[in-house]
């Protein structure tokens, strides 16, 4: 694939939006790879700021007290854009979109991009990973349907884009990407 320029974001995020296995952590460091923008996984900052797996918070202290720290990283992140700090690629955790709070700052933020993708290949992307707190059940199947059911209507008020990429490539999505938020930012 040929690379991509650099995007003028004009100081605001790229943010990936979607449910755990939709390819938001792949894709954005693609992105971030072909775009020279740097990559903030929120998942990942969290676990390195609290030192535990998000799977041990979700046990620890609850799934409460998780979505309080995304709320707060948020709130970091958007107090760091107005700084001018704000040429970067979001990688959300699957469930930031639970508190309208949340849902309204990355709708303002930035360009939010929701990768929709199909319960059997969600299963299919999630199946290896024991790092899911939400997964752990051994129907997985059912626990995707609800809550892609429950979580779709949030993904839809938060994106500015929706790209349904269940038989999609990374390869293939990165350009999508670019060229929506060329025209967002345009």
């Amino acid at each position: 694939m040929e690379p991509c320029f650099p995007i003028d974001t004009k100081g605001h995020p790229i943010i990936l939006i979607g449910l755990m296995g939709c390819g938001k952590t792949t894709i954005g460091k693609e992105l971030s790879r072909m775009t020279g923008m740097p990559l903030i996984d929120m998942d990942s900052i969290i676990e390195e700021q609290i030192g535990k797996k998000i799977s041990d918070i979700f046990r620890d202290e609850g799934e409460g007290h998780f979505r309080a720290l995304e709320t707060a990283l948020l709130r970091y992140i958007e107090n760091s854009i107005s700084e001018g700090k704000g040429n970067v690629i979001i990688s959300t955790g699957g469930g930031v979109v639970l508190k309208k709070i949340n849902r309204d700052i990355l709708r303002r933020m930035g360009f939010t991009v929701w990768f929709d993708v199909d319960v059997p290949t969600l299963l299919e992307r999630t199946s290896r990973s024991q790092n899911r707190p939400l997964l752990q059940s051994p129907d997985r199947f059912e626990i995707l349907t609800r809550l892609l059911k429950e979580r779709a209507p949030l993904y839809a008020e938060t994106a500015h884009l929706k790209l349904e990429s269940s038989h999609i490539s990374v390869q293939d999505t990165i350009p999508l990407v670019h060229e929506a938020a060329k025209q967002f930012f345009a």
